[in-house]
């Protein structure tokens, strides 16, 4: 189970992280990942990557192979599996549960990726595996989240108002 951030993914900076599922997507898609192909995939320079990745090959996150190619260690792999099982479920839930188009999910699962807990990752899951197995509750689902929208009308004021419109929570509802 990968059940989100372990103690020394917490350690990392998200562009850490970035850099570390990159490389594993990368070797994953073409069976090795070369600077500048890592580079390419996250859309920044051979030489910002370059210097972003002398901590990860510190920690031994990372290394070379004979080609000069990057190479995860056990434990770069497992940050980076931890980091694309994140990312996957908040997208997932961002679009097939909330609706949010595919592309604000990514772009906003890159971020939350960072900082979910493995606790709430876990239980968006189970939220998902739910929803996706029990079909009556789906439609149900579905149909009343297409269908509700808010009481209280969004003013500026509802930024700064500890959502008071929320009231008492009911049973469940933290």
């Amino acid at each position: 189970m990968l059940s989100g951030k372990q103690v020394q993914s917490r350690e990392l900076t998200p562009s850490h992280e970035h850099y570390l599922r990159a490389i594993w997507a990368v070797r994953s898609e073409r069976g090795y990942a070369r600077l500048s192909d890592v580079a390419r995939e996250l859309e920044i320079s051979n030489a910002t990557l370059s210097v972003g990745l002398k901590p990860l090959e510190q920690r031994e996150l990372l290394s070379h192979d004979d080609r000069r190619f990057l190479v995860l260690t056990p434990s770069g792999e497992r940050v980076a599996r931890e980091v694309h099982h994140r990312f996957q479920v908040a997208r997932m839930f961002l679009h097939d549960v909330l609706g949010v188009d595919e592309a604000q999910a990514d772009a906003e699962a890159c971020r939350l990726e960072h900082d979910l807990s493995g606790q709430t990752v876990e239980r968006l899951l189970d939220l998902i595996k739910l929803l996706r197995e029990d079909r009556e509750l789906r439609e149900f689902f579905q149909r009343r989240y297409t269908e509700y929208h808010r009481q209280c009308r969004p003013t500026t004021e509802c930024a700064t108002c500890d959502l008071a419109c929320m009231g008492t929570p009911g049973p469940g509802i933290a």
